[in-house]
């Protein structure tokens, strides 16, 4: 999958603040978090989904090829129909990325999928990687693709994230003050674009607009003005930001690195 812009993966040491004794701003100041410290590690679909999988379910194997993922559809749907527990791993083809898909009934009837992106950024980022979970109401055949089976769920549309190539620590919150932003949710809504145009040695897109009152954000630095942000928890795991609990807002911060 190709974002609006990709995400980088620096190593951010530390944000500095103002001297003084902190206090809490008001309930109506934007504040924003940025990244402090980074984590590496592989993401692994095989060996994630493995363990996840019934000691008695049939499996139905990794498949590479499309005769293979033609097999293991056909793996799949005869479990399925004989109300079975199954484990089946697709690696898809993919435009800019490698991606792959496991698909996990259990014995109790639960459905669930794990999806794998090397590079939700398009590329081949080694520690950009991430694995979702999903749960799904039933496995149906992709009109795309005749060797392939869907997740289709009403109520769960991102899934959770069970695996991060690369994650951040953040830092306390700052006034987001002079920071303005876009929304990049082509993809995933609640994810921003942000710049400081005081330090930006580039034009500022008309649709950048400051950072509405009450808001919280928690961004990866990517460069001395830019920041890929999220605005909840949950999107902050897409992002790979370790949102934890808030510690005393600084009163006001320069931010960014």
């Amino acid at each position: 999958m190709t974002s609006h812009r990709s995400v980088a993966a620096g190593l951010i040491l530390g944000v500095s603040g103002c001297a003084g004794v902190p206090q809490a701003p008001p309930a109506t100041t934007a504040t924003v978090r940025f990244s402090t410290q980074v984590h590496l590690r592989d993401c692994d679909i095989v060996a994630t989904a493995r363990p996840l999988a019934d000691a008695q379910a049939v499996d139905c194997g990794v498949s590479r090829s499309s005769e293979e993922r033609l097999k293991a559809r056909s793996c799949v749907e005869a479990a399925e129909a004989a109300g079975k527990p199954f484990i089946a791993i697709f690696h898809l083809p993919g435009i800019d990325s490698a991606i792959s898909q496991a698909l996990i009934r259990s014995a109790t009837g639960e459905r669930f999928q794990l999806w794998y992106d090397s590079d939700p950024g398009g590329g081949n980022g080694r520690y950009r990687s991430y694995i979702s979970r999903k749960a799904c109401e039933r496995f149906a055949p992709d009109a795309n693709d005749e060797a392939a089976l869907r997740c289709e769920s009403q109520t769960d549309a991102f899934g959770t994230i069970v695996c991060r190539g690369t994650e951040y620590s953040l830092g306390p919150p700052q006034s987001a003050a002079g920071l303005v932003c876009m929304r990049d949710d082509r993809y995933i809504p609640g994810i921003y674009f942000c710049d400081r145009p005081q330090e930006s040695k580039a034009p500022i897109d008309a649709d950048f607009k400051p950072v509405p009152p009450g808001t919280s954000l928690a961004c990866i630095v990517e460069s001395e003005s830019s920041f890929h942000c999220a605005s909840s928890p949950r999107m902050g795991g897409i992002l790979g930001l370790r949102w934890q609990q808030d510690p005393p807002p600084e009163a006001s911060p320069k931010g960014g690195p």
